[in-house]
């Protein structure tokens, strides 16, 4: 099993480093800014070129729940890292750090709420829509 220090290291590495959806949709580009390590979580700052910005609370396998976004067993920390960034990247390029995704407010920062299926809706009825369809195990259970 992958140890969360290993995890950390790997993460530590992409603190900084821009991410892109392709110069047609540069402003949805973002990046890492914040990485705070908690018993069980990482807890990142995440923020795009246009401002848009949120931190996110990450389980890691110490924590024993469900990490929705592996679609495979990873071999190493930099490929569980590289899962997580797939699934980061389909919430932000899809607009997950505007106003169409739940925010829970913690001593002063916003926080994206998961789920099952990524990063949870406003719309409520299509957050049930997609949590009955990813289940409680999400797309890859």
């Amino acid at each position: 099993m992958l140890t969360d220090d290993e995890i950390l290291t790997a993460m530590r590495m992409a603190v900084g480093k821009c991410r892109s959806a392709g110069s047609d949709l540069a402003y949805l580009d973002y990046e890492m800014r914040d990485i705070r390590a908690l018993p069980g979580h990482l807890d990142v700052e995440l923020v795009q070129r246009d401002g848009h910005s949120a931190r996110l609370l990450i389980a890691l396998p110490s924590s024993g729940e469900l990490q929705h976004w592996l679609f495979a067993p990873p071999e190493d920390a930099q490929g569980w890292v590289s899962q997580l960034f797939i699934w980061i990247d389909e919430e932000v390029f899809t607009s997950g750090l505007s106003d169409g995704r739940t925010r829970v407010e913690k001593d002063g920062d916003s926080y994206v709420q998961t789920a099952p299926y990524g990063w949870r809706l406003t719309d409520t009825s299509e957050d049930a829509r997609l949590s009955k369809a990813a289940g409680t195990q999400g797309w890859y259970g």
